[in-house]
């Protein structure tokens, strides 16, 4: 948002019937300088900023035309604008802009979570020792972001979903207690508003709203769906049995609805858990299979990937326009696209299963991916 404090003055002087020189008088200048900071040769020095206002009967903010909120696509172009410099720009000058951009847009909350989240998902790209070091230095910055909007916004919504991801950042900063204090020690009892609104709707005879309101529920809903069974198979590796069998429902869901072309890196998450946990279980004839299918999920993901609805899920469209993130994954895609690629070819979980016959052809496609993209 640009400072037009020119235009305001001679808006102003124009309604009152206002001299240049009358202005000038007032707050003991020249009228050149007052013709100056009309034409926007330069500004009024900030001293002179409370007499001005007052003199217009105009609160600070409205002389100088200055808005400290953003609207929704304008968040999530600087976001995406952001999100994209970590692969054309140096991580420090990508922070000198987010800062500058917290700093300006500090009271507009909505805009501060979403920089929360962008350092977030990116604090491996910018300037530190280690990826230790930038973990506790921009995850605890992060958190002060999430604490700023929780403890300011009047949004409702906006304020559970600030706790929740300061939640997040305690868990990065491996202070479990203070999560628990945050959050409480007992899943919450959960009454979803999207089934009021639909219903609102209905009784509105407004079918084709209700109809969107419940899609956008269940699409998103899958996501933090398939999630759930991700950060569940974490827990079982000591009980093979268990694993196996949260791994096959969770496949089974992720057909359902789809995930591997709706949300395919939440898919490709889950796979990922499981190959890990297959690996640390030694069950090598189920890892292979699971491989072999994560390689050519991987091979065959758009990059970037677009968060889009299908036959089944045709009325999300304008909702996902409303998210701040719109129809974009938070993370920089070429980024995301390395890292699924590089953590099989490198982790040392999967060191002892490289040797294996099975595991050429696989390296070779997650190659061709890592070269040249999708296939």
């Amino acid at each position: 948002m640009e400072v037009n404090i020119g235009p305001v003055l001679i808006n102003q002087r124009k309604q009152h019937h206002i001299t240049q020189q009358q202005l000038a008088d007032f707050v003991g200048v020249s009228k050149a300088a007052v013709s100056k900071w009309e034409t926007g040769q330069s500004y009024p020095d900030i001293t002179l900023l409370p007499s001005l206002a007052a003199y217009f009967n105009l609160q600070i903010d409205d002389l100088l035309d200055y808005e400290p909120q953003l609207s929704t696509s304008e968040i999530q172009n600087i976001y995406n604008t952001l999100k994209k410099s970590f692969t054309t720009e140096p991580g420090e000058e990508v922070l000198t802009k987010l800062r500058s951009l917290i700093r300006r847009y500090y009271a507009c909350y909505p805009f501060i979570q979403q920089m929360g989240l962008l350092i977030l998902n990116h604090f491996t790209s910018l300037p530190g020792k280690d990826v230790a070091d930038k973990q506790a230095r921009y995850v605890a910055e992060a958190r002060q972001l999430f604490i700023h909007v929780r403890e300011n916004t009047d949004d409702t919504t906006l304020k559970l979903n600030a706790r929740n991801l300061e939640a997040y950042t305690l868990i990065l900063l491996h202070k479990p207690q203070e999560v628990l204090t945050l959050l409480g020690t007992a899943t919450p009892t959960y009454l979803p508003a999207e089934n009021l609104i639909a219903t609102a709707y209905q009784m509105q005879h407004d079918t084709e709203k209700a109809q969107a309101v419940y899609q956008s529920a269940m699409y998103q809903h899958a996501s933090v769906g398939m999630n759930y069974f991700t950060n569940y198979l974490t827990l079982l590796t000591a009980d093979p049995a268990k694993f196996t069998e949260t791994y096959r429902r969770g496949k089974a869901y992720a057909e359902v609805f789809k995930m591997a072309t709706l949300n395919p890196l939440v898919y490709l998450n889950f796979l990922l858990a499981t190959i890990m946990g297959l690996a640390q279980q030694q069950q090598t004839t189920m890892l292979f299979q699971v491989l072999t299918h994560y390689v050519d999920v991987l091979s065959h993901t758009e990059f970037p990937p677009v968060l889009h609805g299908d036959a089944y899920f045709d009325q999300i469209d304008d909702w996902l326009d409303t998210l701040d993130s719109g129809h974009q994954t938070p993370r920089n895609a070429t980024m995301v696209q390395q890292q699924l690629v590089e953590i099989i070819q490198q982790d040392p979980t999967l060191a002892a299963y490289r040797s294996d016959k099975r595991w050429l052809p696989l390296a070779r496609k997650l190659k061709e991916v890592g070269q040249h993209g999708p296939q």
